[in-house]
């Protein structure tokens, strides 16, 4: 059977329509396992990679874990904004930095390792984490963007995680920005580009159900 990829926006329910598509289809949905068998590979805590992942991406956590493995083995480290070299008399103030001392490159090729190794189970669903990308050229692979109106996003978050519209309106900004980043860091492009994607859903114009639906349609005919 063929495999699917999710790509969603928070609050725009592409985890509840990637389950029930699981569910229908007898697959399994990958989402928290990515990360837990990528943790395991790299023998590290999932609070060690947590900046490297998609759902939480930082790239000044991820600039600092470099830059004190740099330091370590006698680098130098310029500044993330092209200003030239840090000053790194006082570098002892990260010192305390709790995270791992390996790199955004060793990251990456554990990722593409698991995601491509789930891949090869076949009846699966990824959700996120580049899999559009590291997947983009298998023939058996359908890839689905799902997203939403921003009112409804904030109203399902609102819901959701019980916040209130200012603390609703940050989260989303947030996770928007820390997804299009990781895509853009790590794969070079532009995670809205349609391009990418054989389906792209808006749940603010057909209804979870009804893309579920087409999504299990479209996954038979292939």
């Amino acid at each position: 059977m063929p495999l699917l990829t999710i790509s969603r926006e928070i609050g725009a329910s592409g985890t509840f329509i990637a389950l029930k598509v699981a569910e229908a289809m007898e697959y399994t949905c990958y989402d928290q396992q990515i990360i837990n068998e990528i943790a395991q590979k790299m023998g590290k805590k999932e609070d060690q990679i947590e900046d490297f992942d998609q759902q939480s991406y930082n790239r000044i956590g991820v600039f600092f874990q470099e830059a004190l493995a740099s330091i370590a083995q006698g680098g130098m480290v310029f500044h993330p904004f092209g200003i030239g070299p840090l000053d790194w008399d006082s570098a002892e103030i990260f010192s305390t930095y709790p995270r791992g001392n390996f790199q955004e490159k060793d990251y990456y090729e554990v990722l593409n390792q698991v995601v491509k190794e789930i891949a090869e189970k076949s009846n699966a669903v990824i959700l996120g984490r580049g899999g559009s990308q590291i997947l983009r050229d298998r023939s058996d692979t359908l890839h689905v963007r799902i997203v939403a109106d921003r009112e409804d996003r904030l109203k399902h978050v609102m819901e959701e995680q019980k916040l209130d519209l200012e603390k609703a309106d940050k989260l989303i900004t947030s996770k928007d920005e820390s997804a299009a980043n990781f895509i853009y860091d790590f794969f070079d492009t532009d995670w809205n580009d349609p391009h990418h994607y054989h389906l792209v859903l808006n749940t603010s114009r057909i209804s979870p159900e009804k893309c579920i639906q087409l999504i299990i349609n479209t996954l038979k005919a292939l």
